[in-house]
């Protein structure tokens, strides 16, 4: 191919990167606009102090530390509404867009390979895509993921010190933004340490091995000071016992495809099973191949190829932190991680499956650029399918609620004082943040009561209730006013 073309193939695949992560921005604002906040962003207090966050003494796992702090900064700053609640994931989905295709554009040499890569990193999940539009710490953690990866391979190809302590920052954020990332900082940390200990035989190694650990050891130290203080209370909690406990497989793996790919209803199907072994399968050949390759070379007394040291670093990112989540299981019966919490996995196989399939030379070339095509264009479906812009898959309960406020409202206007409502307890966290917000004069904060029968206090002027709630004690004071959540929800108005 003419230097010029290959200009010109390069130059279109940049233009339609750009096109297409602006138009995957677009669609993430106005999903912030329009998806009402859900129950796990409602934990917000003005009154905590940065301190109070960072310390997390109250050991709750939904203070995504580092989230939670750059949430106080932009809502004091900027006010309190729900773009300025979600505004850190959407400004870590613009970092992921811009690290996923440098990525891309560093790792793939081929022709559309980087652009495939790019859509694939960015549409895999649709379920990960919720989270660039929720103020959770789940997306942060992923573009600072990015970062981290993009530099760690510009590393191990330049010997850049600037490199490696932002390799190294990206994982500290991450880990902070989501503390199942520590599973990825610790892989981080083991190959930064030993991929010239294992794969490289250079004449000035011992001096990049020792200034290595010295940053290792640094960079690990930091992230103890910031992470032992909140880990230790959650611990004391007891919140790292949810989860599972079935095995990596079975918890992480199968969570990770049917939430992943947004098929929460086909969990125990035959699909998703095929896929989970299919995934753990592929992943384990992938990871000894390029490992088996390169121990082939160092016993050879050859160094590794940039190509060949990149596979081993993405086969090692991918494989040591499901091996830590097993070793801390075995140690110390630590559950394993399920579908948000792991959803950092997503991106670490794509990576590593697109990258082995583009170094396939002839004749199987051909097949692995069908393949990833394949795999694109079946993703883009899946994508474009599952995304919702008005509800988010994991609360979707809460879709609704804005326009059950505004009918209750809009049916009560002409009516003097405040009007009160009792809601099933699931509702109660996300309407009382809508009323305060929207309603503060017209609408008293919703009442919600685990042991009293729907019903029986009468003194409610409305019952939001889910559709399997008790009805008969309802029915003599009450009557059905509207279906919501495709009848999932009733909302009762008293007679």
């Amino acid at each position: 191919m003419s230097p010029l073309k290959k200009l010109r193939i390069e130059l279109l695949q940049r233009l339609l990167a750009v096109a297409f992560g602006l138009g995957l921005v677009v669609v993430n604002i106005i999903r912030i606009f329009n998806v009402p906040i859900t129950i796990d962003e409602t934990g917000y207090n003005k009154g905590d102090a940065y301190l109070t966050l960072i310390l997390e003494k109250a050991g709750h796992a939904n203070n995504h530390v580092f989230h939670s702090l750059l949430r106080k900064f932009f809502v004091e700053t900027f006010g309190e509404n729900l773009f300025f609640l979600r505004f850190d994931s959407l400004v870590a989905q613009v970092i992921y867009l811009i690290f996923s295709w440098r990525v891309s554009a560093y790792l793939f040499k081929k022709n559309w390979w980087p652009l495939c890569s790019f859509v694939v990193l960015n549409i895999a999940s649709p379920f990960l895509f919720n989270f660039w539009g929720l103020s959770r710490g789940y997306g942060l953690s992923l573009g600072c993921l990015m970062v981290s990866v993009y530099y760690v391979l510009q590393y191990v190809d330049n010997k850049r010190l600037p490199d490696l302590s932002l390799a190294y920052a990206g994982g500290i954020l991450a880990a902070y933004s989501n503390f199942s990332l520590l599973n990825y900082f610790v892989s981080l940390a083991a190959v930064v340490t030993l991929h010239n200990l294992f794969f490289q035989r250079r004449a000035d190694a011992p001096k990049y091995i020792s200034r290595e650990i010295v940053v290792s050891v640094i960079a690990s130290m930091l992230l103890a000071l910031l992470v032992i203080s909140p880990i230790t209370y959650i611990y004391r909690n007891g919140e790292l016992s949810f989860m599972g406990s079935s095995g990596f497989v079975e918890d992480t793996i199968k969570s990770l495809i049917s939430w992943g790919l947004s098929w929460p209803g086909l969990s125990e199907s035959q699909i998703v099973r095929c896929l989970q072994w299919f995934v753990v399968i592929i992943s384990l050949i992938i990871s000894v191949y390029w490992l088996a390759r390169g121990l082939h070379r160092r016993l050879k007394n050859r160094d590794a190829d940039l190509s060949l040291l990149h596979g081993v670093v993405l086969s090692l990112l991918l494989v040591l932190p499901a091996l830590a989540l097993m070793l801390q299981h075995a140690l110390f019966g630590i559950n394993y991680i399920t579908d948000r919490a792991a959803l950092f996995f997503i991106p670490l196989f794509f990576l590593c499956l697109l990258y082995t399939l583009s170094t396939f030379r002839k004749p199987w070339n051909i097949a692995s650029t069908v393949v990833a095509a394949a795999l694109m264009l079946l993703l883009s479906y899946n994508f474009i399918q599952k995304t919702d812009l008005r509800s988010t898959l994991l609360w979707w309960f809460d879709a609704d609620d804005l326009y059950v406020l505004d009918r209750i409202a809009k049916k009560s206007e002409s009516r003097p004082g405040k009007i009160r409502i009792h809601v099933f307890w699931i509702f109660s966290p996300a309407m009382a943040y809508d009323i305060r917000k929207m309603y503060p004069d017209k609408l008293l904060p919703p009442e919600s009561d685990h042991d009293t029968m729907p019903g029986t206090d009468t003194t409610f002027d409305y019952y939001y209730v889910a559709s399997s709630d008790k009805e008969d004690s309802l029915n003599k004071h009450y009557q059905r006013d509207t279906s919501f959540l495709c009848g999932g929800s009733i909302l009762f108005k008293k007679k």
